[in-house]
C-alpha cells in the first residue's frame, strides 16, 4: 500500500464532522441541510490529498479545497439525491412499513437498521470512486455526463475489491454492529442490557472513525492501479458506438 498521511486525513474528518454537527444542530432547515454538504467537502477534500500530497500536511490536504468546482457539488447532489431515493424505495417495497403495523417499538428500529446499512453499504460500494473521479486532474475536462458514467464504471468494476477491502478494514466494528443489533432485538428493557448496547455503539461509532482512513487510502490504491485501464475500455466503448 502507497505511503500516506493518517493524521492529515483523520483532522480533516474529525473537522469536518464537527462543523457538520454545529450546522445540523441548527433547527432552520434551510440551514441544517448544509451538514451533509460540510461531509461531501470533507471526503472530496481527503480523495485529493490522496491522489496528489498524499504523506501532505493538514494543511496540504486542506488546500484541496480550492479546487473544488460547480460539477463536484452538482455531481455530489444528484448522487446523494440517488442515494435517498433508493434508500426510500427499498424501504417501501421490502414491506418494511406493513410490518411496522404489527410490531411493538422495541424491535422496529433493528429491522429498519438493516435494511438501510444494506441498501446504503450498497450505495457506497457504487459510488465510491465519486470524488476520486471528480479531484482527478486527468478527467476535469470531461463532461458532466462523461463523469458520471466513470465514477458508475469504476464502482461496478472495482465492487469486488472493495467490498472485500471493506470488509477487512471495518471487521471489528461490523462484528460490534450486529451483536448491538441482535441485542436491540432479542432484549427490549433490561438495564445491563442497555447498558452494553451503549458501550458496543460507542466502541463502534468510534471504530469506524478511527479506521476511515485507512479504508480511504486503500480504495486509492484500487482506484490508482486501475482507472487508466477503466477509462479505457470507456473510450473504446465510445470509439466502436
Amino acid at each position: 500500500m502507497r505511503k500516506y498521511s493518517y493524521g492529515s486525513i483523520i483532522l480533516i474528518l474529525l473537522l469536518m464532522g464537527v462543523i457538520a454537527g454545529i450546522f445540523d444542530r441548527i433547527s432552520d432547515e434551510n440551514v441544517s441541510i448544509i451538514g451533509p454538504i460540510i461531509f461531501w467537502i470533507g471526503n472530496y477534500i481527503v480523495c485529493r490529498g490522496l491522489l496528489y500530497t498524499r504523506e501532505g500536511t493538514f494543511s496540504d490536504y486542506l488546500r484541496g479545497i480550492k479546487t473544488i468546482t460547480g460539477k463536484v457539488f452538482l455531481a455530489n447532489i444528484l448522487i446523494g439525491l440517488i442515494s435517498v431515493v433508493t434508500i426510500l424505495l427499498s424501504t417501501l417495497t421490502s414491506g418494511t412499513g406493513l410490518v411496522l403495523s404489527d410490531m411493538d417499538n422495541g424491535k422496529i428500529i433493528p429491522i429498519i437498521s438493516i435494511l438501510y446499512i444494506l441498501v446504503n453499504t450498497l450505495i457506497s460500494l457504487i459510488f465510491a470512486y465519486l470524488n476520486f473521479v471528480m479531484a482527478d486532474e486527468r478527467y476535469r475536462d470531461l463532461s458532466f455526463s462523461q463523469n458520471i458514467k466513470l465514477i458508475f464504471k469504476s464502482g461496478i468494476r472495482l465492487f469486488s475489491q472493495t467490498l472485500i477491502t471493506l470488509l477487512k478494514v471495518y471487521m471489528i466494528p461490523i462484528v460490534l454492529s450486529i451483536m448491538l443489533i441482535l441485542l436491540a432485538i432479542a432484549v427490549k428493557t433490561m438495564p445491563l442490557v442497555i447498558i452494553i448496547v451503549s458501550i458496543l455503539a460507542v466502541a463502534a461509532i468510534i471504530g469506524f472513525v478511527v479506521i476511515t482512513p485507512i479504508y480511504m487510502a486503500r480504495i486509492s490504491d484500487l482506484y490508482l492501479d486501475n482507472i487508466e485501464e477503466i477509462y479505457g475500455d470507456i473510450r473504446k466503448d465510445q470509439e466502436i458506438l
